[in-house]
């Protein structure tokens, strides 16, 4: 039997890479899947993998630094679906154009212009905030819900990549946070910090600092960590963050 049969998940940034891998594994153990990223086509390409493969999804096209959108998301699965059970906090990245013209990836502080870093937060932590405020109110109501959001090593870490580092490890601050404030209404709330993992964003972003060769994990291996958090993982493991690189 599947683990996530009948149950109706979000995942966002669920247009290619680690998003993409987490709404393929969630749709395989039953779930409907609503695949949410700005790009349509690569939103549509994810929908038809899943039905390929004989599962449920929905696209929605919203940019979720917008709390508008962020809101239209939520009342879209509602008015459809009459329950969120699952989000996946996955949408984030490091725009391209925040390290153009800078030979390494160590931004030192003081070089950041305010625009820069303001960017960055808002990608990777304004998201994640923007979703969980507005998704929750909707768990609680049902007084149940599982949320996973996706945060890094560099979150977790002594790291050098500045408010990327900073945003991520927020996330980690905020996932422990919110289990704390949701317990009571049968939400569990946890975290993935992956290492560097195998993705198009990922690989531009190697290249264009001179990094085509390091070693990286992959997406899939993500994904699996997802879904247990999702389906395996007992209501007692709530706050956590399961760290998905080598420490040794």
């Amino acid at each position: 039997m599947n683990k996530l049969s009948g149950k109706i998940a979000i995942v966002t940034g669920a247009g290619k890479g680690i998003g993409r891998e987490a709404a393929l594994a969630i749709a395989a153990e039953g779930a409907t899947v609503v695949a949410v990223a700005r790009t349509q086509a690569d939103l549509d390409e994810t929908v038809k993998m899943i039905e390929d493969n004989g599962g449920s999804a929905i696209s929605l096209s919203r940019d979720l630094t917008d709390g508008e959108q962020v809101q239209s998301m939520v009342d879209t699965v509602i008015e459809k679906y009459g329950k969120i059970d699952i989000l996946v906090n996955n949408a984030g990245g490091y725009p391209k154009e925040i390290y153009n013209n800078i030979e390494h990836q160590a931004i030192k502080i003081w070089e950041w212009s305010e625009e820069q870093w303001d960017q960055i937060i808002k990608t990777n932590l304004r998201i994640p905030f923007l979703c969980i405020n507005k998704v929750v109110p909707e768990m609680i109501k049902q007084h149940s819900g599982k949320i996973v959001s996706v945060s890094s090593r560099m979150g977790r870490i002594a790291s050098q990549m500045g408010a990327y580092a900073v945003a991520k490890a927020g996330i980690v601050t905020m996932t422990k946070t919110t289990a704390i404030q949701t317990k009571e209404h049968g939400i569990q709330c946890n975290a993935v910090a992956p290492g560097i993992v195998d993705t198009p964003g990922q690989r531009v972003y190697n290249h264009s600092v001179g990094q085509d060769g390091v070693a990286m994990g992959n997406a899939e291996d993500v994904a699996k960590a997802i879904v247990y958090l999702l389906a395996d993982a007992p209501f007692v493991m709530t706050g956590q963050v399961i760290d998905l690189f080598t420490t040794v």
